[in-house]
Parts: C-alpha cells; structure tokens; sequence
C-alpha cells in the first residue's frame, strides 16, 4: 500500500460497499478492500466514535444527528486524506493509514479533529461533542482486519471508561488488557474456588486515633499473576456483570462476622461494605441483604452500604428507588469516593448519611500542594455543613492524619493506621482500642485538692490567684472554688483533648456567689466559633449559647431558668452532631432543646470559669463530667436523683 490509496478506493468502489448517508466505505468495503492490500505492508488504525451521539439524537432529533456523522466524515476526509476513511455503522468510524505516516504526525491529526468537532459543528454543542479513539500503530496487514479492529475498538473502550474526549494506542495498555481478560475468563472460576479474600481495615475516629469501625477490603489471589488488590479486578468484575455475585458472597460474610462477635467487645462494631448500583438494583439484591440481617440478626444501622459516587450518575428512577428502599430498612448509606465525578447533584439527591473522599483528594505534601490543601478543606468544610459524616481515605503519615483532622474529617482509613487484616487479627490488635468500649467512659474532675482528672490524664491549668477547695453539694465531694475578677483572670484551662468527641454531654454542679451577666462557667472556642455554659444572662435565664463565625446570624442560644445565687444547681448540656440537636438540662430536667444547632469542628481551647468577654466566674463548682457522647435524657435524670438521695444533700428539695 502506497502512502497514497486513492487510486485502490476509486477502483473498487460500488453502491454495495458504500455508506448511502455519507458516501464514505461502510464496513463490508472495508473488508472487501482490505484483501487488495499487500500482506506486508503495515498500517496504522483508528477507531473512533462520537461521545454523547444518543443525547444530540435525542433531543435534537434524527436529521441534527445525520447532519453531525456526515460533519464527521467530511473533517475525516479532510484531515486523512488519501486514507481509508469508514464508517462501521452508527457514530462509528475508522482511519486505516499507511504505516509509513510518522505517528507524531497522527497524534497531532487526532486532536485537530477533536478542536474542529467542538469549533465548528454547532457552539451550542461544543462542551457536549467529542471523540474517543482507540489507536493501533505499525501493524502488519496479514494479521488481519479482525484483530486489528477488535484491538482498536478495546483501546476506544478504556477511553470511554476513563472520561471520554481523548485517545489512546493499544500498544501502551497492552499489558494492561491482556491482565483483565486474564481477570474476565477467569471470574466465575475465582468465586466457586474461593481465590477471592475478604479482609478488614481499621477506620480510627481522628481526633484520639481509637478504632471506630472497618471496612472490608478484598484481593484475588491469582494463580500465576499473585496478588491483585480490588482496585484493578472490581472494574473488571463490574463490567460483566460477574460483581453481583461477588457483591453477595461478602454481604453474607459481613453479617458472619457480626454474628461472631456477638458478646464481645467488637458485638456492635460499625462495617463499611462496598456493593455496586447493579447488585441493589435487582430485587433479589435487596432481598438477599433483607434476608442475611434476618437470619443473623443484625441491625442494619450497624453496616454501612458504600456505593460508588459515579454509580449514580446518570442513574434513573431504578436506582432511586433502591437506595430509599435500603435508608427504610435501616442502611446508612455512604458515597464512596466522593469527589471522583465531583457532581453536586448526588449530594442533593442521594439520601447518604457518609462522604468516604476520593484518596485523590489528599496531598502527600501538606507544604507544597496548597491548591489540594485547601479543596480537601473546603470539600471537608461542606460535608460537615450537610451533616455528612466524614471519612477519608488513603491516609500514608501523620502530617496528612493532623491535617485531617483539624479541618474536621472525623474518621480516616489508610496503611498508616493499620493494613488490611482477617477479621481474628482485626479484633485481637484493636479490641482494646474500639471507640465506643473506651469512650463510655466520661473524662470526670473530682476536684479532691486537684486540677488532675480521675484517671490523671487531663490535668488543669489555672491562671490567676485565690483558687480553693470547698465542700461540694454532698459530703463525699469536694468543689472547686474560683474568686473571680477581670476578663481571662482567675480561670482554670483544660487540655483541648476532653474535647476530642464532636458529640458530647458535660455535666456538672454550679453555686454562683453573685449574678454575673454572660459570665461562662464553661467556655470552648473552635476552628470557627465557640460554645459556653452561662449560669445566668443577668434577665433570670441560663444559657447554653453557640456561635458560629461563618454565618451572618450568628447566635445560636438554648435558654432555660437562671442559676439563683447561693444555691446549687446541676446543669447539663449535650450536643449531637450527626441530628444538630442541642439539649440544657436544669436539676435532672431537660428544659429546653433546639434543633440545626451550629456544626462547631475541632476544639481549640477549654476554660472553666471565664471567657474571652465576661468577668471571670465567681463561685464553686463540683462534679464535671465529660461525656464523649450523647446521654438520654434518663441517664440524666437518674444521675440527679442519685446525688439527691444522698443524706448529705446540700441542694435544693424541688428540681426546678
């Protein structure tokens, strides 16, 4: 074949191997001419077809679509001339070059006809149009029509998995391929002999490193090829449909664990499992995740379904409805790697409760990359806005761990806090460090001639002069005595990590010498704002009042009555961060709750007895307790009566 094959195109020619709308060869010329070739001659191949075709058909009707495919095949024949230039059929085109045309010279063609489809079709449809091309270079005709284009058409494929509008040559993910049909005839092969295993990561809360819950993580054992993590074979599995079955198997497996660990520490142990749209789109999806949680008898709140952001792009009414079928049930969904298709819309839409971020969203250097910097930290900052439960992933090294950490992601997974592991080694290493074993357990100061925490962890600073110990409101107790005196004077500053809970519940007693307008008795500033306790607003009323920097109406105050001096009150205020709802608790009664309370991140300081605005409290206080979750309100109320059961009271009779 000469650089030039006008003169084969012209002889061999006819009505039958001829495309009637564009009068370029259609396939059947293809193969027809392709025998008049010289076997050994080389040729270069392009395949290539029109991004988005079906969408221009349909909402701009047939005849825009006939006018765009010969639009097509006029720039082809422009930009390629003297080759062979087809249409296969459809949106679908191919360039059959002479192998002597230099490469570079190829790929500069195939962008300038990617400039000309948005420039010059139609503007209104620029950001819509666009090609995907599979290339194959050098290769020899006697190898045939068949496995050239089957090489070509796999190489347009990845570009369409990969973000449409480019191409690539079949030469540079050979290997690549060869791997996943390795992968695709060998999947059903993989589930019956058991060659895919099911292991668990730790996912820490961030603020104190302790086990939150696990995600469960797979890997193919491969004969021949090893080890392949779920990053290269879940694609693979996905794609031919082979990823429901698998989707099945761990479900079942999860719900086994569970049940394992029944009466054991881990007996309620949140689990992060990825299923794909198609597996809970089937009804006999959901009926099998309705069944395992029946027959093992497993909350559903417990495990947490992660479904890929980009599997509900595009999606319809089907998978709309699967999702409000599994939040019925009581799944908590999370959007897993968030941010990879970065579309707003699936916040509005999909009723989730977890972001899981893309690992490519965190920057290994915390000092160079500002630009991934401050996207992470404003796509963390949203998320905490919508109440979004956080978790990132991929985390390598501390510096990323501390970064995520003040910018309010409250849990993160990666190597750095543990590999994935079997289910018996994840519950003998992080037994003793499960969340919600260790942090029952309130931070409690019982001021016995101490600044120092019961356990002796957390111990206070004061500041000033004057502090004594006193007599507490029963006998056994002892209170800790603040004089009072001008802004920031005569305080005692805790360290920030009794705080390391976003949720909480602090209680504690208070006898106020004097009223003092907005003075806090507790007071904590975060990242942007701050929370305080104020026994009395000088009007007869306590406050639990938070603030919130970044909005305009800022105040956000809870009210019930004020604490009458000389006397003891018991004051207790929580906060849920996950429903926004702050409660104030007045002797054992709760008295006033409010909901879309401020979403506060990350403690910075902690003080007892004053503020940044007020003179510092004058009076005693006894029995702090800090609580790293929400109490109900009976827990509450039986911790009151407790105290006012002791003959040694010193409180008031009534509770109000």
């Amino acid at each position: 074949m000469n650089r030039s094959v006008s003169g084969l195109l012209q002889a061999d020619k006819s009505e039958k191997n001829t495309d009637y709308l564009t009068g370029l060869i259609n396939r059947r010329g293809l193969y027809e001419l392709w025998e008049k070739i010289p076997a050994d001659m080389t040729v270069h191949c392009i395949y290539m077809d029109v991004d988005n075709f079906k969408l221009v058909n349909d909402i701009y009707g047939h005849a825009r679509g006939d006018e765009l495919l010969k639009f097509v095949s006029r720039i082809l024949s422009r930009q390629f001339p003297e080759q062979m230039v087809v249409r296969m059929g459809g949106d679908e085109f191919v360039v059959v070059c002479n192998g002597s045309v230099d490469v570079e010279e190829l790929e500069w063609q195939l962008q300038e006809v990617q400039n000309i489809l948005k420039e010059e079709f139609d503007e209104s449809l620029s950001a819509l149009l666009s090609f995907s091309i599979g290339l194959t270079v050098h290769q020899p005709v006697g190898k045939g029509i068949s496995i050239i284009l089957d090489q070509c058409d796999e190489a347009m494929y990845h570009v369409k998995k990969n973000g449409k509008g480019s191409y690539i040559c079949y030469e540079d993910i050979k290997e690549q391929l060869i791997e996943q049909k390795a992968m695709k005839d060998r999947a059903l092969t993989a589930l019956s002999e058991y060659e895919i295993e099911m292991l668990l990561q730790p996912i820490v809360y961030l603020q104190n490193s302790n086990v939150y819950a696990a995600q469960v993580v797979t890997r193919w054992n491969f004969p021949g090829l090893g080890i392949v993590p779920e990053s290269k074979f879940l694609p693979v599995f996905e794609q031919y449909g082979v990823i429901t079955m698998l989707d099945e198997i761990v479900f079942e497996q999860v719900c086994q664990w569970k049940n394992q660990w029944k009466g054991t520490e881990f007996e309620h142990i949140q689990i992060y499992v990825r299923l794909s749209g198609l597996y809970i789109m089937q009804i006999n999806g959901v009926n099998h995740l309705r069944g395992c949680l029946e027959t093992y008898q497993i909350a559903p709140e417990e495990i947490k379904i992660c479904i890929e952001e980009n599997a509900f792009l595009g999606r319809n009414e089907k998978m709309k409805y699967a999702i409000d079928l599994l939040t019925e049930i009581g799944f908590h969904i999370a959007i897993l790697n968030f941010g990879s298709a970065s579309s707003f819309m699936v916040l509005q839409n999909v009723p989730a409760k977890i972001l899981k971020l893309d690992s490519k969203l965190l920057p290994h250097s915390v000092d160079t990359e500002w630009k991934k910097v401050n996207i992470l930290r404003n796509v963390i900052s949203m998320g905490r806005d919508l109440r979004f439960m956080i978790v990132a992933q991929g985390i390598e090294n501390s510096s990323q761990a501390e970064m995520l950490a003040n910018y309010g992601a409250q849990l993160g997974v990666g190597d750095f806090y543990g590999e994935p592991q079997s289910a018996e080694e994840l519950y003998c290493h992080y037994k003793d460090r499960y969340f919600f074993a260790k942090n029952i357990k309130p931070t409690v100061y019982s001021f016995d001639n101490t600044l120092k925490d019961v356990e002796e962890r957390c111990e206070g600073i004061y500041r000033g002069e004057g502090l004594a110990y006193k007599e507490g409101v029963i006998q056994s107790q002892t209170a800790l005595y603040l004089p009072g005196g001008k802004v920031k004077e005569n305080l005692v500053r805790l360290p920030k990590s009794v705080m390391y809970s976003e949720s909480y519940t602090i209680c504690l007693w208070v006898n106020s010498e004097e009223v003092q307008a907005w003075t806090s008795i507790l007071y904590i500033t975060y990242l942007d704002g701050f929370m305080s306790l104020v026994p009395n607003d000088g009007k007869g009323s306590c406050a639990f009042r938070m603030k919130d920097d970044r909005e305009p109406n800022e105040w956000f105050d809870v009210f019930c009555r004020g604490v009458v001096p000389g006397q003891w009150a018991y004051l207790c205020i929580s906060y849920d961060v996950i429903t926004g709802v702050a409660k104030l608790y007045f002797n054992g009664l709760l008295n006033s709750s409010k909901d879309h309370a401020p979403n506060l991140k990350v403690a910075n300081r902690v003080w007892l007895g004053g503020d940044e605005y007020q003179q510092s409290y004058h009076g005693r206080v006894a029995g702090l307790e800090i609580y790293h979750c929400v109490l109900p309100a009976e827990e509450i109320e039986r911790k009151f009566r407790e105290y006012q059961c002791d003959p040694t009271f010193r409180g008031t009779e009534g509770r109000k």
